[in-house]
């Protein structure tokens, strides 16, 4: 957290507030669709409106120096690539920065609490959606991670493939298109988390790379919109340790995941004293 005056002030996304977060992505579409609206604009308004909601007034000319003062330190925000002309979010964290939107509960951070069947038809929906970029497989992503809550726990209702018509409606009727790409922004960076990135797991670090090691036919490693989830599924269904394809689908996410960690591993030490 930056500090300026006694000014705490955002310079990692694990520290800009959902309401930020939110005031952000406005910015973005803006950026985007709009004419005349700069990348500088987008961000003296955003630490404008930072310094606002934690309490600091920026009014004169102290204040607009001191706005641009903290916009010029928003490079770990923003990629610029002027040879394409292109300007883009560097989103890089796994902490959802919207866990709640009106009515709908979205996941906890760091996939804590996906099901192996949500991700996989959430990843489906992030393909489509960085292939073709229609609006309707981004409400497919949004409308597989956000639900509205179970009456009985408050927490998201379970995930049913089945219910996803009535889910894309329920997300469309409260959340606009330019809200809805930064839950794909999440949900991208953490698929390839997955592939990277290390998890902390019962006090234990754990890194998932060995279970996506696979290469393709150029020796490269699939990215993170590949992770050959349908093979996965059956592989651990037909193993019967979480019961069926469905029941498996039910499973927490990371669950799956150390399982196939621990075969892995156990298939590695297997082959070494083979080869011994």
């Amino acid at each position: 957290m930056k500090k300026e005056k006694n000014i705490e002030f955002p310079d990692c996304w694990e520290e800009v507030s959902p309401e930020e977060w939110v005031m952000l992505l406005g910015l973005r579409y803006k950026l985007m669709t709009q004419r005349g609206v700069s990348l500088t604009d987008v961000k003296r308004a955003w630490c404008a409106y930072v310094l606002k909601s934690r309490g600091v007034k920026v009014r004169g000319t102290e204040g607009m120096l001191l706005v641009d003062r903290l916009a010029d330190t928003l490079e770990w925000m923003w990629l610029v690539d002027d040879e394409a002309g292109c300007i883009s979010l560097r989103f890089d964290t796994t902490r959802n920065l919207l866990p709640v939107w009106k009515e709908l509960r979205g996941p906890q951070s760091h996939g804590g609490d996906l099901t192996f069947g949500e991700f996989r038809a959430a990843t489906a929906a992030m393909n489509l959606y960085t292939e073709d970029h229609l609006p309707s497989d981004l409400l497919a992503l949004v409308a597989v991670l956000y639900r509205f809550p179970d009456p009985a726990t408050g927490k998201r209702a379970p995930f049913d493939p089945d219910d996803l018509p009535t889910l894309m409606r329920d997300v469309q009727r409260v959340m606009p298109d330019w809200l809805q790409w930064g839950i794909y922004a999440w949900f991208a960076r953490f698929c390839e988390y997955l592939l990277t990135g290390e998890f902390i797991i019962d006090g234990q670090t754990v890194t998932f790379a060995p279970v996506f090691g696979r290469r393709d036919k150029d020796g490269e490693r699939p990215s993170g919109q590949d992770l050959g989830l349908n093979s996965i599924l059956y592989t651990v269904a037909e193993s019967g340790v979480f019961g069926t394809a469905m029941e498996t689908d039910r499973t927490p996410l990371l669950r799956v995941l150390l399982k196939l960690l621990d075969d892995k591993q156990r298939a590695d030490e297997l082959m070494k004293r083979y080869k011994h």
